[in-house]
């Protein structure tokens, strides 16, 4: 049985490198007392769609089956915590092993992604240290309500780079945008550096652009 996910999302885009410092900060001990999981490489293949951005499909790295996103509402909430300031979108999203998505129809993604999951359901924003493959240290489960922020890397075919910072927020309706303000606000107590002006953009709204066919 195939269980949709709900989330809340807001990412920034920029060509080329992140904001300075960004990179130094987010992998920093010092300001986050862990550091961040992730830094693996691997290749996501999306559905290439330059007539629309509301539905995004796509293969994730070597895991089986299609992952299927769909936009709900691109205003669902309005964040505003620090440099932190935009319109948080709300997704759905489920896997199936039962559609195809055939090569021709994709843009395969490089990415390295350096992530940060946040436990939003203590009276106290936690976060969860998380290993290489993304995975709570210690044998730790996952939060059922929270937020992934995270820092990528991403490489496209015709050479260009590009880096992504974003917040996505995991829960039910009534949760997912207030725990992403929460992770928002936990982030700037740690001395967040300015967040130049980026590309604020969804992964399908973003890759409209590189899907000319």
């Amino acid at each position: 049985m195939t269980v949709m996910q709900l989330s809340a999302e807001i990412r920034w885009f920029w060509q080329g490198s992140p904001p300075a410092q960004l990179a130094e900060w987010f992998s920093s001990v010092a300001a986050h007392l862990c550091p961040p999981g992730g830094g693996e490489s691997r290749v996501d293949e999306y559905l290439c769609d330059g007539r629309q951005s509301e539905l995004g499909l796509k293969r994730r790295g070597g895991k089986p089956g299609v992952e299927v996103k769909g936009l709900v509402d691109l205003s669902f909430s309005t964040l505003d915590a620090g440099d932190f300031v935009g319109p948080i979108e709300l997704w759905t999203k489920w896997t199936t092993e039962i559609l195809e998505l055939e090569s021709k129809l994709t843009i395969p993604v490089k990415k390295v992604r350096w992530l940060r999951k946040f436990d939003t359901t203590l009276p106290v924003v936690a976060e969860v240290p998380l290993d290489s493959r993304e995975q709570p240290l210690g044998g730790s489960l996952l939060p059922a309500r929270g937020c992934n922020v995270e820092l990528t890397q991403i490489d496209l075919p015709e050479g260009q780079i590009w880096w992504s910072f974003g917040f996505e927020s995991f829960g039910t309706i009534q949760t997912v945008a207030k725990d992403l303000e929460a992770a928002a606000i936990m982030l700037t107590k740690r001395g967040t550096p300015p967040l130049q002006i980026g590309l604020l953009a969804s992964y399908p709204s973003w890759l409209r652009q590189h899907c000319v066919r």
